[in-house]
Order: structure tokens, then sequence, then C-alpha cells
């Protein structure tokens, strides 16, 4: 069975204008070889695909059906073509990365904006992780990019990483929380009497370190930093947060941060990446991570 492109496309065009001669308007052939289109598919397909007894074309259940998927078939070669055509110069499918919000989340969208003027056809999947999930994500293969993994890096050959910087962490209270009126710094007795709310780990192969667990009895795990900051605001429990994330609250008076006795609170961040099987996509993003500068706008 040979079920040609123009033959499918004749069909379709019947469908959608009603007549042999409007369809042949726009495909800018004659009514003829639409006529001739159409009574080939029909011997290839044994079934009668057109109406032709009233005055206005339409199409059989059965050419119904085969103008539907004649649709789905054009649209397959055509992605087919398209597919090929960029994996042979050069361009990813898709580039897939994950992404933390102990970053500012509006640098990574204005160099996406960026990349999209390429118009290179590869699309772009943003995931969010949180803790040792940035690595996870790398490893098991569900990011071609991490920007913003957290703590050292394990020791593997083809993983690339260069560092973004320190992160800060504040402890957030909600401005009527109780512990606000103490006296600073505050110690982690004191801490350990109310609730805390932490992002939960996201890593699925990695052993679970989060870097802000206090020893408290009540702990409400949420699944990133923004949901922490909303459960924060709510009053139900304090937190580790970066300071970008709640300084318009702080400034608002809904949120304050307190120093904490003895606690350095502040996690190392890395950008990495997969040496092997690099496109242009994850060039395009790692050629500028590799700048320093260009890094240090996340921060």
């Amino acid at each position: 069975m040979s079920l040609k492109p123009e033959y499918l496309k004749a069909l379709i065009a019947t469908e959608r204008n009603g007549s042999l001669s409007a369809a042949a308007a726009e495909l800018g052939i004659t009514v003829s070889s639409v006529s001739y289109a159409i009574r080939q598919l029909e011997t290839e397909l044994a079934e009668c695909l057109l109406n032709r007894d009233n005055y206005r074309v339409s199409l059989t259940e059965a050419g119904q059906a085969a103008a539907s998927y004649g649709r789905q078939i054009l649209h397959l070669q055509s992605s087919l073509v398209a597919e090929v055509g960029q994996i042979s110069s050069g361009w990813e499918k898709e580039l897939c990365i994950a992404f933390t919000n102990m970053l500012r989340s509006e640098v990574l969208y204005q160099w996406i904006s960026e990349f999209y003027r390429l118009n290179s056809g590869t699309r772009i999947r943003i995931i969010r992780e949180v803790y040792n999930g940035t690595w996870d994500a790398l490893y098991d293969k569900r990011a071609d990019l991490v920007i913003g993994a957290i703590g050292r890096p394990p020791h593997e050959v083809d993983v690339q990483y260069v560092p973004m910087g320190r992160r800060d962490l504040y402890l957030a209270m909600a401005a009527d929380h109780p512990l606000t009126v103490l006296p600073e710094p505050l110690s982690m007795m004191q801490i350990s009497q109310y609730r805390l709310v932490d992002a939960g780990d996201s890593s699925r192969l990695i052993q679970s370190s989060n870097v802000t667990v206090f020893n408290n009895s009540d702990q409400l795990t949420v699944p990133d930093l923004f949901a922490q900051k909303e459960a924060i605001l709510t009053g139900i429990g304090v937190g580790f947060l970066p300071l970008y994330l709640i300084e318009n609250e702080i400034g608002q008076g809904r949120i304050k941060v307190r120093e904490v006795v003895n606690r350095e609170s502040s996690v190392e961040l890395f950008t990495c990446w997969r040496q092997s099987g690099r496109g242009k996509a994850l060039e395009w993003f790692t050629d500028r991570l590799l700048q320093s500068d260009c890094r240090a706008q996340f921060i």
C-alpha cells in the first residue's frame, strides 16, 4: 500500500472545502488531479471515500476516518523530517534543565528568552529539584544541565562542574511568631520548641542530607522553598530561607529574620553537566555558565 502524501492532502482539502474545485484551488492543482488522487486512495483502501451523489461533495464515514488518519500521517512525516534535520544540525530535540530556587529564576528565564531567538527548534524543559535532588537529577539522567546543585559534587569523570557561589540562609518566621520577641541570637534549644518548616529533599538515588535540620520534634516538610515561604507566612512554623526570596516580605513587615547562636547556615552551589553527548543547546548555556560574571547574576 502506498498512501502518497499528495493523495492524502487532496482528500483533506476536499473535506475542508466541501468541493473538488475549491480543494484544487487551495492546493494549486487541477480538479482532475484532485479527483485522481482520491480515486487512487479509494483503490488502495478498497473503500468509497466520497459521497458523489449530492451537490456538495462530502466524505463518507470511511473517508472521514481516512482524512483523520491522513492528518496524523502527514504530521508524523513532517515531524520526522524536522527531527532528522535538527539532529544532523547538532541541536538537541529537548534540553532539560534542573533548577533550584536557591537561585534567582528570573535570570534563567531571561537566558531562555535569548536562547529562543536562535530558532534552534530545541524544546526547553525546566524541572525543580531540592537539596541532593539536584545532583541526583544529573546522575539519573532526568536533567541534562543542573543550575544550583547543592553541596560538594561527588567524584565522576564525565561530570563537569563550576562553582556558583554560596547562599546564606536566614531563620525566618512570621512577624507575630513568639520567637520574634526573644533576644538575639536565638539558641537551638529555643528554636526546637517550635515547629520547623523545611523543604524535602527530592533525591531518589542519593542519601538525603538536609542542610537546615534541627532536632525539632514537630516538623512540616513541603515540596520546595516557595511552599516553605508560604507556610512560614501563615505562622505555623519557622525555617531557613535565602534572603532574596523573602526580602519583599521583610520590607512589608510580614516576615522577620533572627540570628542563631553558633550556627552558620549557608550552602555551596554549583552548576554541572555531563561532558559526553553535548549538543549545541547545552553548549550555548554552558558557555555562559563558564563565565563568572554570568554565574554571579543568579546570586
